[in-house]
């Protein structure tokens, strides 16, 4: 708002503040004061987070167990070309790479909310999931196939939709008006959220020193103010933890394994999930309304997706990686 000398020099300028002010609060972030009821159990060992029921499945393994599902349908129109091997573990963390907040996605996968935890510690250390089993140079060959998309450009439309729509019935993945997918995007964004606000929660902080102290022995020369700095920049470079074809050293191990025992025994992992589950406990009016658009049903969703892999997959080859 202009303040015009005029205005100033009949004594209105008290009134002109206010209204200023009066704009600028009309303006503040939407309060995050609507309860929601959380779609899983509480259960810190698997980290559930109360909306995890709307997020859907990684868009890899949802597309490759349509092309799965669908593809009798589309033999039978002209179009007989069946997608090669994959599985859902590989095809989900290929998802989770693609899906990264240092990528500046806003809603990133849930893996990106969810500390290491003491199985990926003692199999893989810092070292990513194995993206192998997502076939994606296959699966990529296979959809830019000359001969497959020609047989696309010849069958009729109506065909093709009709097997697109019984196969997205026969998954329960129809989303008609992007409703299931934005409620998606707003849980996976305030997932993320509440995980960055709750490492900043004073509980958590105070229990990031002590891991801190228990994580002496383990001789990190750059060792971070919390767990969720890990790995240090000293080991990404010495373990190669950002390269998925240098291989899982025991040393990485041993700190992985140390680092996640730190961070049960220092309490941080308890305050770091109390913290981040409350937050979600509320939502904006906004976000409430996107939720409220579909069923927390995804995570049905997903095991159906991963059973349809198993059960129609084709076998890897011998010398699938």
């Amino acid at each position: 708002m202009h303040i015009t000398t005029r205005a100033a020099k009949r004594g209105t300028f008290a009134l002109v503040v206010i209204g200023l002010a009066a704009g600028v609060v009309q303006h503040l972030p939407e309060p995050a004061d609507v309860a929601v009821a959380p779609t899983v159990h509480r259960d810190p060992g698997s980290w559930t987070m109360p909306l995890d029921g709307y997020v859907q499945p990684g868009s890899d393994k949802d597309s490759y167990a349509f092309s799965l599902v669908v593809q009798p349908c589309l033999r039978t129109i002209g179009i007989d070309s069946a997608p090669p091997w994959a599985t859902a573990a590989g095809l989900d963390a290929l998802s989770d790479e693609r899906d990264t907040p240092a990528g500046g996605n806003t809603a990133p996968a849930l893996a990106w909310s969810r500390p290491l935890d003491a199985e990926s510690a003692r199999t893989r250390g810092y070292h990513g999931a194995s993206t192998a089993g997502a076939d994606a140079d296959g699966i990529r060959t296979w959809g830019e196939d000359p001969a497959r998309n020609a047989a696309f450009a010849d069958a009729p439309q109506r065909e093709v939709d009709r097997c697109f729509q019984q196969a997205y019935r026969t998954l329960g993945t129809a989303d008609p008006d992007g409703a299931v997918q934005s409620a998606s995007i707003v849980a996976k964004r305030l997932t993320y959220l509440a995980t960055m606000a709750a490492r900043e929660d004073p509980a958590v902080v105070t229990a990031a020193g002590r891991w801190r102290t228990c994580m002496a022995p383990a001789d990190v020369i750059d060792l971070p103010q919390a767990p969720s700095d890990m790995p240090s920049q000293s080991i990404q470079m010495d373990h190669g933890t950002n390269i998925s074809s240098t291989p899982v050293q025991d040393a990485e191990v041993a700190i992985a394994q140390r680092d996640v025992a730190c961070q049960e025994t220092s309490g941080y992992r308890d305050a770091l999930y109390d913290a981040a589950w409350d937050r979600l406990l509320h939502v904006t009016a906004s976000d409430s309304t996107e939720l409220r658009r579909t069923r927390p049903d995804q995570r049905d969703v997903d095991r159906r997706l991963d059973t349809t892999i198993r059960r129609l997959a084709p076998a890897a080859p011998a010398d699938a990686g």
